[in-house]
């Protein structure tokens, strides 16, 4: 009993200088754009007391060093990270936290993942953990085609060219969906996914309906939609399996009265 204890308070002589912060329950989301984007700043929380003047401050993503801050010279970013990292963005004018902000530029969707920073003392350090999600639809392709075989429409949705994982999820307005099959998303060699889903509903009517895709991404608040008409007049690729019935009979009397040469 006596050694667990002396165990106990042992680790926790080890641990009482280690401040660790929870995750930030809120992903920070980065919608690629063209041209020049502003940019986007992760802010490391911590408070030092006035007789901690001495401390340094580094950034990890997925556990590797990017950025690193002594107080009282200039921040310097990994030389593998300097073309994604604005070194002289300054947070705050408190000596303690002017360069502790870690202002990601020229985003990629190799800019996700997990970011944590990390502020020593000489009496404690400090760690405070970020998430950061980029969402790449700049060259992207989504479409909702629709096959009417009968009394049933057969819908196709495709997306190509996305990052990162997408759903898609087909709605028909006012219509039950009978049949749903989905793809597992690909992803090609640059990172970047394709996925395809099919759905069937029954259409006993001649009524115009619409039908939409709707593409979304894990946590991100925004969706991507498409939308398709279907009725008389509005369909894309229908058959009426009367009419080519009464084709093909058509044909096969001609062709006994040799009318085809």
């Amino acid at each position: 009993m006596k050694l667990l204890l002396a165990f106990i308070i042992a680790a926790s002589i080890i641990y009482a200088d280690v401040l660790c912060k929870p995750v930030d329950e809120e992903t920070k989301f980065i919608l690629l754009e063209e041209g020049d984007m502003a940019p986007t700043v992760l802010d490391c929380e911590y408070n030092l007391d006035d007789t901690e003047s001495f401390h340094t401050l580094k950034w990890f993503r997925n556990d590797k060093a990017i950025y690193q801050w002594i107080r009282g010279s200039q921040p310097a970013p990994i030389p593998d990270f300097k073309n994604y990292v604005d070194s002289s963005y300054e947070s705050s004018k408190d000596p303690n936290k002017q360069y502790s902000s870690l202002a990601l530029i020229n985003p990629t969707i190799s800019s996700t993942g997990d970011y944590k920073c990390i502020v020593q003392t000489q009496t404690k350090t400090i760690v405070v953990h970020k998430s950061v999600q980029v969402i790449d639809v700049r060259n992207y392709t989504l479409s909702l085609k629709r096959y009417q075989i009968q009394n049933e429409t057969q819908l196709e949705c495709k997306v190509s060219n996305v990052f990162p994982k997408p759903k898609l999820t087909i709605e028909s307005e006012g219509i039950d969906i009978t049949k749903v099959l989905t793809n597992p998303p690909k992803e090609d060699e640059d990172g970047y996914f394709n996925a395809t889903t099919f759905a069937a509903v029954y259409d006993n009517d001649d009524d115009t309906d619409y039908h939409k895709c709707i593409m979304t991404f894990d946590g991100y608040p925004q969706n991507f939609t498409v939308v398709v008409a279907s009725g008389s007049s509005a369909c894309e690729r229908c058959i009426d399996f009367r009419l080519l019935l009464i084709s093909c009979l058509l044909y096969f009397w001609l062709e006994r009265l040799h009318v085809f040469i």
